[in-house]
């Protein structure tokens, strides 16, 4: 039988495979399953030419192994194949006729989780007819909006199914252009029913479909014009729909009621039972709209209006100007005063703004909001709170392990490696059992296709200390063997790739990166070897506070264990550990420095302690003076260095300060503007002493873990901030999820590690405000609020580089000033001050007015008026020529006053 499906495969006999088939029984054809399993795996391999690729198998023989496996298989094993066999609808229908599997219809059920499918309407009804198929609404409605033609042909398609399509759209995909028209047609035509589709429209709003989905079926009620008896016969679903998570349902059920205010029908209460939330919405349009809809109630109707004067309260949610003023005016109009009026807007007068108060007077009380100042916390990278728990035993790390591999960057990455170093030699009998689903974990991991360099280097690692735990521990370990060999299997397929990289093997021979990454793998080698040789010194790098920190204690008694023991500590991994060293208060561990150490360890460390202190001593290990001189203070050349060789590294790279500027390119239609900062190239040097930051710079390649090196250079992140600024921040509108990825998780990594900003920090912080990405932006926010709750901001040079980039509008104005009013304002006192200073700063860099100025200086005078401070006297001259503009002369008169 095995050998029947094999002839008739080498001989690519296509037409014999389904008599073959035929005969067979069901138990025998269940046992070819593993057969055709493997065949397929044979034939699906991929064949590399000089220029192309194809898979091992034939056309004919992708048919043979389809058909056999589509007749032998159950669904399970079959899968969610919904292309391959039905390319060729003949050999299906023929297949279906004499042997019809019994999952079929369940299987055909379920394509609409499918991106694609090789069937479609007509496929369905006629496997419907001859009862393959007892097809669910969800499966007609999905195929038949992907196919708007033959709706004739059968009378349930528009009679049934088309109502189908209104509530089980397709998923994947919008409607097709065809659509609208056809529907009016039909519509014209009396096939389908006006007012029934009408419902439909509506009743999409709150049907979880996707925005284009939703969109469609706005667009389709908008083009049929309702009339306002329609929609006065529609209003319980035009309300409903005012609750949709969709902006544009929103704002069409609001266009539409506005048409009706003015009827006798209109449901004023159940209008202001949803005007709360249409006031709390962040979309400004569906606020405004609501307003205005508001309004027109007002004007209309003189009773059953009380609760929506209690509603309309909630539009003070908002901190938009524009938006306060017009609920202002409202209430002010229309709405006597009373206890109850009082009592709904009192829940909201801390967030009315101080130009908007002074309106509300006989509502509100128009005291001046007084908010706290801040208490000050000092800032400490390293303490109590920040200690890194690290695994303190074997059965520890083994827990551990699993934890590291699926966390990114390099904070568990180092645990890891430490507890290796500390503990991969006391692996017992009992113990040694906890390993093999750590050893699973890390094949899974390191076989997949794309795979973190970290987790490359540590998955490599934990496999080849298994597999000497595996001659230590046949017994216990016995199924170690197995899984490491189906990982080499799954590696063999994907070696015919000539972009796959060898990630099995001696850890020394693996790729895991480029330049970049190579110190970190030496000293993974350098772990690998300190556990094959019992060697249990720790490595100087380990972090001992997160996220990245080494603490100056633990740095010293390092180099102390090295000393006593007599041995010699990785040059790169000495380089990382000073990388890593926190600086805070290390003057006080001078004296510590001069009782435990001695020789150039005690001079490398008295010069680093000390931020006053000229190199002094032997220097036998120029790498280690020269990262401690960079990382210290970067800006200084030490004249005792002068003869290490370090010469040809471009000084932007020492101190981590480069020349950047927004320049205007107006030869450039798709990057009107951008952000120009001038890294040089450098190539990396054979030398005896590289250094580690050598390996970094030298990196030319857009590099995914770039974020992770910031807890490599924790002291100095001029570097990794210039790189992501290059790489990913060019261009205000960029939006390839790559670039905003790697934006995010430099942002996050910032944040995470509460650092004073230096002038690169600056350029990154003050450029991410304006990042077309809300979650980045609103890191950006925190960011702010931290460092100014701790008051190590510096908001005239975080000013000024905003200013510059708006100044020639590098992006949205409306993306900081949205940022600003949700965010930062009216936080605490001090924010406000800060606020204040960081506003001031963006407008003066301005010059002629930029879109959306208003905005700013809208909430400039929020600011002034809630600091009790006038404009700035160096602001006032740009106001009186910012004036002369007709949108502006208000407001910058106002400004003007202060």
């Amino acid at each position: 039988m095995k050998e029947r499906l094999y002839e008739i495969l080498n001989e690519e006999k296509a037409h014999e495979i389904i008599p073959f088939l035929k005969q067979l029984s069901t138990e025998e054809r269940k046992t070819l399953v593993p057969t055709i399993k493997k065949l397929d795996r044979e034939i699906s391999k991929i064949v590399m030419t000089k220029n192309s690729y194809h898979t091992a198998g034939s056309a004919d023989q992708h048919s043979i192994i389809d058909i056999a496996s589509f007749v032998c298989m159950d669904q399970k094993h079959y899968g969610k194949n919904y292309w391959s066999l039905f390319r060729d609808k003949e050999q299906t229908r023929k297949i279906l006729e004499w042997g019809c599997p019994p999952w079929f219809s369940e299987f055909i059920n379920d394509s609409i989780e499918a991106e694609f499918t090789a069937f479609n309407y007509q496929d369905i009804l006629e496997w419907a007819e001859k009862g393959y198929v007892k097809p669910r609404p969800e499966l007609l409605g999905y195929h038949l909006s992907l196919q708007p033609y033959d709706l004739d042909k059968s009378p349930e398609t528009l009679n049934t199914h088309f109502w189908y399509l209104c509530e089980f759209p397709s998923k994947s995909l919008p409607f097709t252009r065809e659509w609208l028209p056809l529907v009016q047609k039909l519509i014209a035509e009396n096939k389908i029913e006006r007012k029934r589709f009408l419902k439909e429209c509506l009743l999409a709003a709150n049907r979880n479909f996707n925005k284009n989905v939703t969109g469609w079926f706005m667009d389709a009620f908008n083009i049929l014009k309702p009339s306002n008896e329609e929609l006065i016969m529609l209003q319980d679903e035009l309300m409903a729909g005012l609750a949709s998570v969709q902006s544009k349902a929103v704002n069409t059920m609001l266009a539409h009621l506005k048409k009706i205010v003015t009827e006798p029908e209109f449901k004023t209460s159940e209008f202001s039972h949803f005007l709360p939330n249409l006031l709390s919405s962040e979309v400004k349009t569906v606020v405004a709209a609501s307003l205005v809809v508001t309004e027109n109630i007002f004007q209309k109707k003189k009773t059953d209006t009380e609760n929506l004067g209690m509603a309309l309260s909630a539009a003070f949610v908002s901190k938009d100007e524009s938006i306060q003023t017009k609920a202002a005016k409202i209430i002010q109009k229309y709405i006597p005063v009373s206890e109850d009026i009082k009592e709904a807007l009192s829940h909201y007068a801390d967030n009315v703004l101080a130009n908007v108060r002074p309106g509300l007077a006989q509502y509100i009380d128009n005291k001046q909001l007084e908010l706290d100042a801040v208490q000050q916390e000092k800032l400490e990278l390293i303490s109590e709170e920040s200690l890194a728990k690290e695994p303190a035993s074997f059965e520890d790390l083994m827990f551990f392990l699993p934890q590291a591999i699926e966390k990114p960057g390099t904070y568990y990455y180092d645990l890891a490696l430490g507890g290796l170093v500390k503990f991969a030699d006391d692996a017992d009998d009992a113990s040694v059992k906890l390993f093999e689903p750590v050893f699973q974990k890390a094949c899974k991991t390191i076989a997949k296709w794309e795979v973190h360099h970290f987790n490359v280097l540590l998955c490599n690692l934990i496999i080849n200390y298994g597999l000497s735990l595996l001659e230590k521990f046949p017994v216990q370990l016995k199924n170690l063997e197995k899984i490491y060999k189906r990982t080499q299997e799954d590696e063999a397929t994907r070696e015919v790739y000539s972009t796959y990289h060898k990630k099995l093997g001696p850890i020394q021979d693996i790729y895991a990166g480029g330049l970049a990454m190579k110190p970190f793998k030496h000293i993974a080698v350098q772990v690998f070897n300190k556990i094959k040789s019992g060697d249990k010194t720790p490595l100087l790098s380990t972090v001992t506070h997160e996220p990245c920190w080494v603490s100056p204690d633990a740095l010293v008694e390092r180099f102390e264990i090295y000393q006593n023991e007599n041995k010699k500590p990785d040059d790169l991994d000495v380089q990382l550990a000073l990388q890593r060293c926190s600086l805070e208060r290390t003057s006080d561990r001078l004296k510590r420095v001069e009782e435990k150490l001695k020789g150039e360890y005690k001079d490398l460390l008295l010069f680093f302690f000390n931020p006053n202190a000229a190199p002094k001593g032997k220097f036998e290990h120029p790498s280690w003076w020269m990262t401690a001189g960079i990382t210290r203070s970067p800006g200084t050349v030490f004249k005792e260095f002068k003869d290490f060789g370090y010469d040809d590294i471009p000084k932007e790279f020492l101190t981590g300060s480069y020349e950047w500027k927004t320049i205007d390119s107006k030869k450039n239609s798709y990057y009107p503007v951008e952000l120009n900062i001038n890294v040089p190239k450098y190539h990396l040097k054979k030398r005896e002493h590289p250094l580690f930051l050598e390996y970094f710079i030298a990196e030319q390649k857009h590099f995914s873990e770039t974020p992770s090196f910031m807890w490599s250079f924790p002291n100095t992140l001029g570097n990794v901030f210039a790189k992501i600024i290059k790489d990913c921040l060019f261009y205000s509108g960029i939006a390839e999820v790559y670039e905003r990825g790697l934006v995010l998780n430099t942002a996050q990594a910032l944040h995470q590690m509460k650092k004073p900003l230096d002038a690169m920090g600056y350029l990154f912080l003050g450029t991410i405000f304006l990042d077309g990405d809300k979650v980045i932006r609103g890191t950006a926010a925190e960011i702010w609020l931290e460092h100014v709750s701790h008051k190590v901001l510096d908001n005239v040079q975080l000013g000024r580089v905003t200013g510059l980039h708006e100044k020639l509008e590098w992006a949205p104005v409306k993306r900081f000033t949205d940022l600003v009013q949700h965010q930062m304002l009216n936080v605490s006192k001090d924010h406000n001050l800060a606020l204040e200073q960081l506003l001031t700063h963006i407008l003066l860099q301005m010059e002629t007015p930029v879109t959306n100025l208003k905005k700013i200086l809208d909430i400039y005078h929020e600011v002034l008026a809630l600091n009790q401070s006038e404009a700035d006297k160096n602001l006032k001259e740009k106001l009186n020529s910012w004036k002369e503009n007709s949108s502006l002369k208000k407001i910058c008169n106002l400004l003007l006053k202060k």
